[in-house]
């Protein structure tokens, strides 16, 4: 896959009544068109979902994912890697070259909070993951922040 692209579709209905009905190269187009349908039905309303465009020579990617959660008194648990390989389309836009979050969750009971990192970009996974590391174990303040994420597409 060497560009990745995306449309927008027009769709309606769940599970084994789900359907796509069009697909529109723009998201304004397809809000358009779903407007249009809506407006003269009273029975299932359309939705737009975005869909990757891919060609025949996709591929399948190897995702590193790491994991470690650290806490306000300076420990930290054991770093996780792991690795999976997945369709770049399984994500709504492909797979990210790296995408982090952190989380202060209530399991958390306020004293921590777990850093996440992953995407095919593995060299790039490995220096975002110990960039936030290293900023989160430094700065108390930025360790206090109940969520952020960021990451590079």
């Amino acid at each position: 896959m060497t560009d990745e692209r995306v449309v927008y579709a027009v769709s309606k209905g769940s599970y084994s009544d789900y359907r796509v009905m069009c697909v529109c190269p723009t998201k304004k187009d397809a809000k358009r068109v779903a407007a249009k349908y809506n407006a003269n039905t009273t029975y299932e309303k359309a939705g737009v979902e975005t869909l990757l465009v891919v060609d025949g020579d996709v591929q399948q990617v190897e995702v590193l994912s790491l994991s470690t959660t650290l806490w306000d008194d300076g420990t930290e648990s054991a770093q996780r890697e792991t690795y999976r390989v997945e369709w770049p389309f399984d994500a709504l836009f492909g797979t990210p070259r790296a995408e982090w979050r952190w989380v202060r969750a209530p399991m958390h009971h306020d004293q921590g909070g777990r850093l996440d990192v992953h995407g095919i970009d593995h060299e790039l996974v490995r220096r975002v993951f110990s960039e936030q590391r290293a900023a989160l174990i430094a700065d108390d303040a930025y360790r206090a922040r109940r969520e952020m994420k960021g990451g590079k597409p």
